[in-house]
């Protein structure tokens, strides 16, 4: 079962509440640096949960910052929550390139809200399906390393179901992943079915489905994610491309994606009515 608080989301929470303390001391990251005798640009990466501060660095920081006792045992649960290993990290060889920070992220993630345009949302596919998928994405891959992409996926959707605080996700997909045939016909029907199954019986699940007869609406640039996590935490926007996974977190990018977001559910058919457009497309898989 995947953590609840990964190490990747450990650095970035980490990285979060010393940006916070710097700003709160009218520092400059450069001004930090030269205290602590090391280059400007390892502070930002700190800051931006990219690295870990050893643990005299972390001292140094915390002394500066004039931290609190009670705030100085917070900061140093967190670099050593982030300097585990995460459960990925035995598929790291496998692993695409930052997406072991998403993969992170996605743990720690309280909500996960999605658009997906091509196929059933990793979350939500079942292993055949996910086969094929990894397969056709993936032609240089040895079918070992496929296997273990697809255990990854498999893996990563036990969020939807762990005991604890189970991920919040709302998916829109458009209706032509209804029809995309994906690993066949027979693959197709197993996937539709397990869509049902798992919008109805879990309550944290909201599968909705855009019509093709919609037309031009907000996502026709491409997929993407907003995950939301604890209060004092901000949100992420993540992006995946075979130019390069993003994780935006810069305020005007979550204004706009929030927005995206709110107009693709307003073109989405409704909960029931979208089931039933999943019922009619299993049917339609049934019959051909």
């Amino acid at each position: 079962m995947p953590e609840r608080h990964a190490p990747a989301a450990s650095r970035r929470k980490l990285g979060i509440l010393l940006r916070q303390l710097r700003e709160g001391c009218d520092l400059t990251g450069e001004q930090v640096a030269k205290q602590l005798r090391v280059r400007s640009p390892k502070i930002y990466r700190v800051e931006g949960g990219k690295v870990v501060p050893t643990h005299p660095e972390l001292t140094m920081l915390m002394d500066l910052y004039q931290v609190t006792d009670e705030h100085r045992e917070v900061l140093l649960q967190l670099a050593d929550e982030a300097r585990r290993k995460g459960w990925y990290e035995s598929y790291e060889s496998v692993l695409p390139p930052k997406f072991e920070t998403y993969v992170g992220l996605e743990s720690d993630a309280t909500a996960l809200r999605a658009y997906e345009p091509s196929l059933v949302h990793g979350l939500l596919q079942t292993r055949d399906y996910a086969h094929a998928v990894l397969t056709a994405g993936n032609p240089a891959e040895h079918p070992d390393d496929i296997e273990l992409l697809v255990d990854l996926r498999m893996r990563r959707q036990e969020l939807l179901t762990r005991e604890h605080d189970p991920l919040r996700f709302w998916v829109v997909l458009e209706e032509v992943v209804l029809h995309r045939p994906v690993g066949g016909a027979q693959v197709l029907t197993e996937q539709l079915r397990h869509l049902l199954t798992v919008a109805a019986d879990l309550p944290n699940v909201t599968v909705q489905i855009i019509p093709t007869a919609v037309g031009a609406h907000a996502g026709l640039a491409g997929s993407f994610s907003i995950l939301e996590f604890e209060p004092s935490s901000p949100e992420v926007i993540y992006v995946d491309s075979h130019g390069g996974n993003l994780t935006l977190e810069k305020t005007r990018d979550l204004r706009r994606c929030k927005l995206l977001y709110d107009n693709l559910v307003a073109d989405a058919l409704s909960k029931r009515e979208s089931t039933r457009l999943v019922e009619a497309a299993l049917e339609d898989t049934r019959a051909s």
